[in-house]
């Protein structure tokens, strides 16, 4: 069968990186993007789909930041209505909505419950429910509906809520952050855009007071080099301030948010649950991922390390007590965590009020003659937080867009597959390989999968578990050395992948078994196998043993 994916996939590998460097030192471009998150990838995908110029470089691998540290939802932030964000819920709905039709293997509906325990609560909660689908232009996969508790007991047979009354059921759609921003900057790249991780921006040039580009360093030769742009767009989340002028107040407060990760058997939910804390009464959610549970999320102050942000057991016990408020048959010891993650949020500052309500809406603005700054807001988002940010440069004079490609970004993603033409492309690889594999190489990859499933069809040996327990085969790392530039061993395993968040031991194994492998690929020496081997088990044990601090 014809690998159809080769029409639209690009290589971008790290086996180019010289050249993509000596790139990045002798262009102009149009616009230079510094940040490789999820605004940053939307950005360069936008300006790719009008023919602008640009380049994208991140510190450290794309989505290390707080895009690889979500609660893993494309949703409309129903909590908002009650603080007044009707715009913000209108378009964090619509673009929702927008993803699941643009990105239908990795952005996909679930079903989320709310437990109500008195009449007045139902009440409440069909009120607000209601106001939901409203301001979503009634354009979810499923519109609001309450029912009861002997509905709810159908749903959801292990809970165990003793004043249940009924339930109230809506619908979210579930995603993989750090997947989604990796096909983002890919996008961004195959539309003749060029992006590299590992490069950091050190300061800005300007020639008389304009911006012309950045100092930077290779952070993996340490190697320095100046890129040069007329335009210059700070899309950094929580390290915004880092590159602002000095004489500016620092505008952001980074938010810490946690989540905790078990095998769904552990606790015995069938579906998403939106719960309220019995100690703070902060929402959070329970989420389903295949055979795992995600619980999440805090939000709390932070002024630690940035680069550095990991669960403590506070956060977890915090958890703990969540869970046995409605699930007290869950298995929920120390012993029975998988992994878990933590991350911080860009919040915009505003004095005297705490982080969990403090405003989720973008800053943008010009700060200096060709220097513009993009940063707070929602994942959910991005799609218009980079068209606004276009806008207001189109209004200053830095670009020129055409009238005719207004609404281009609201395409579809060229990666992005429904279910029956995935169906329809791989019939001829199911004989080989497990339907649950093939489920998730399509759900991660979409379109990307059928190269990933031609490569294991050629040679059985790719088509082999990374793991016993997980669905990943090697020919998923071989298709993401080639065409998603993965640079280092824990660009593979904790972002392209979920391999180490739903690996509970053996993380140095793991570790070892892929970097012998990127080894071949990218020449590396047996020193820069232990080394890569040491930095991804280091984190590793960090998101796993936090408790032992290990």
């Amino acid at each position: 069968m014809k690998d159809t994916s080769s029409t639209i996939l690009k290589p971008w590998s790290a086996k180019n990186r010289e050249q993509i460097v000596r790139e990045l030192r002798e262009t102009h471009y149009d616009v230079l993007i510094l940040g490789g998150g999820i605004t940053g990838g939307g950005i360069l995908r936008a300006l790719g789909l009008r023919g602008i110029k640009a380049a994208l470089i991140e510190k450290e691998d794309f989505a290390f930041g707080t895009s690889s540290k979500s609660t893993r939802l494309a949703h409309g932030g129903v909590r908002y209505i009650l603080h007044g964000a009707y715009g913000l819920v209108w378009e964090e709905t619509h673009e929702r909505d927008w993803m699941r039709k643009a990105f239908p293997n990795l952005v996909r509906p679930v079903p989320i419950l709310i437990i109500n325990n008195s009449r007045e609560v139902a009440r409440f909660f069909d009120r607000l429910l209601r106001k939901y689908d409203l301001l979503s232009g009634w354009g979810n996969y499923k519109n609001y509906r309450h029912i009861t508790a002997e509905e709810v007991m159908q749903l959801e047979p292990n809970i165990r809520i003793p004043s249940l009354y009924s339930g109230s059921l809506f619908y979210e759609c579930i995603i993989m952050d750090s997947r989604l921003t990796a096909e983002m900057v890919k996008e961004g790249v195959m539309l003749g855009g060029t992006a590299l991780n590992y490069v950091r921006a050190t300061g800005v040039l300007f020639e008389g007071e304009r911006c012309s580009g950045v100092e930077a360093v290779d952070a993996l030769t340490g190697d320095s080099l100046m890129i040069h742009a007329r335009n210059v767009v700070s899309a950094t989340g929580p390290w915004t301030d880092e590159l602002m002028p000095e004489e500016r107040e620092p505008m952001l407060r980074p938010a810490k948010g946690v989540h905790i990760v078990v095998r769904r058997e552990s606790i015995g939910n069938i579906s998403g649950l939106y719960v309220i804390s019995p100690v703070d009464g902060r929402s959070v959610f329970i989420l389903t991922h295949g055979d795992y549970t995600y619980i999440g999320t805090t939000d709390s102050d932070y002024a630690d390390d940035l680069d550095e942000c990991y669960t403590e057991r506070e956060e977890y016990e915090y958890f703990k007590g969540i869970i046995n408020s409605c699930f007290p048959d869950a298995s929920f010891e120390e012993s029975d965590l998988i992994g878990t993650y933590a991350g911080t949020r860009p919040l915009v500052m505003q004095e005297g009020v705490s982080a969990d309500k403090t405003s989720r809406r973008e800053f943008i603005d010009e700060v200096e003659p060709g220097f513009f700054v993009i940063t707070g807001g929602k994942l959910t988002i991005f799609r218009t937080m980079a068209e606004k940010l276009l806008s207001l440069m189109a209004k200053k004079g830095a670009i020129r867009l055409k009238k005719r490609l207004r609404n281009i970004s609201k395409s579809r993603m060229l990666i992005g597959m429904t279910a029956d033409e995935w169906n329809a492309a791989v019939d001829p690889y199911r004989a080989s390989l497990d339907e649950k594999i093939i489920n998730h190489i399509y759900e991660n990859y979409g379109r990307g999968g059928i190269h990933i499933l031609e490569s294991a069809s050629r040679d059985p040996a790719l088509a082999e578990s990374i793991t016993d327990d997980q669905p990943n085969i090697w020919a998923e790392l071989n298709y993401c050395l080639e065409f998603e530039m993965i640079t280092r061993v824990k660009d593979f395993l904790l972002r392209r992948t979920n391999l180490s968040l739903h690996q509970r031991d053996d993380h140095e194994k793991l570790g070892r078994a892929v970097a012998e492998r990127m080894a071949q690929y990218l020449g590396w020496s047996s020193e820069r196998i232990d080394e890569e081997v040491a930095a991804y088990v280091r984190i590793a044990h960090r998101n796993r043993f936090f408790l032992s601090k290990n």
